[in-house]
């Protein structure tokens, strides 16, 4: 475990935002950044991560290959009104599946990830470039790449100026950031009580526009957009009704099979080939994405959890 202070403000204070797992957050006084502290290290996350001991089940993103190739279109249209081709490099690439979508857009992608079983199904069954370990372990060639791409990976970094200064480096000049995460600093910290939303320590720090802002002209970018999505369907009414929604079509009606207990000593075995398919998947994949990014962009957005995607160019 290590304690850590804001990383705009330093040792200014901090007020307690919100504890669960065993783990406090806390937010700046100064700049309104949520961080965890104290929390583990990094070479501990990796461990927590490959043990299945954080809320990242390996299994279940391999999986939800639907959702996975829904999203990584998504992204690759923004991306296109700003670069149709070129070097792409993805942080945090999991199971690979943006990967293999860049590739089919005209892309040359890379990926990195930390968790090793990840990099194997990525590697070995999608065919895609990714090397195991974090910006600052894996060698790659400052200037080389014409798009850095992350998503929901910003709160999971344990150093973020740093990391944000090496992509900077590995961009040529003009090179596009291209990055999706949350807005949890903009919330009051009331907003999570009796929940683990927040996902700590999985989730070390939290960020809201002002904090993105910082990040990107403390680190060399020029933020050209900023889009935003209302989560909806995290609100508790419609959360729930959807609940009850995917629990019917889910069990037609019949009590669902509990769950069987996992066994934290079996090792992950990596699939050897895609998952196939799933229709009812890929439908209730449709309808949240609509409802996320159709229907929350024009929503009202006051106070309300949001998506926010960024788009930023290397000066």
């Amino acid at each position: 475990m290590e304690a850590v202070s804001c990383i705009f403000c330093g040792d200014r204070g901090t007020r307690p935002y919100h504890a669960e797992n065993g783990y406090e957050a806390v937010a700046c006084e100064g700049c309104g950044l949520v961080f965890v502290t104290p929390r583990p290290t990094e070479g501990e996350m990796k461990r927590l991560y490959e043990g299945q001991e954080t809320k990242v089940d390996l299994g279940l993103q391999i999986r939800n290959v639907e959702r996975a190739v829904y999203e990584a279109r998504r992204a690759l249209d923004l991306i296109g009104r700003h670069a149709a081709s070129g070097r792409l490099l993805e942080i945090g690439s999991a199971a690979g599946y943006f990967l293999r979508e860049a590739r089919a857009r005209g892309f040359s992608p890379t990926g990195i990830d930390i968790t090793g079983p990840f990099v194997r199904y990525a590697t070995e069954v999608l065919g895609v470039d990714v090397h195991e370990g974090t910006l600052a372990s894996v060698e790659l060639s400052p200037g080389s790449f014409d798009v850095v791409y992350h998503r929901n990976v910003l709160s999971h970094l344990a150093y973020p100026l740093d990391a944000f200064r090496q992509m900077h480096a590995l961009l040529r000049p003009g090179g596009l950031l291209v990055f999706q995460t949350g807005n949890v600093a903009e919330l009051p910290g009331e907003r999570w009580a009796g929940t683990n939303e927040l996902d700590l320590p999985d989730h070390l720090y939290h960020f809201g526009e002002k904090q993105l802002r910082l990040l990107a002209e403390r680190t060399g970018f020029e933020i050209l957009d900023v889009q935003r999505y209302a989560l909806l369907l995290h609100e508790p009414a419609p959360r729930a009704a959807l609940l009850r929604l995917q629990s019917l079509f889910r069990t037609k009606g019949k009590p669902a099979a509990p769950k069987p207990q996992k066994d934290k000593a079996a090792p992950f075995v990596v699939p050897t080939e895609v998952p196939p398919a799933r229709l009812l998947q890929t439908l209730e994949v449709l309808v949240d994405g609509y409802i996320t990014y159709d229907l929350g962009a024009v929503a009202s957005k006051e106070g309300r959890r949001a998506t926010l995607v960024v788009v930023a160019r290397a000066r």
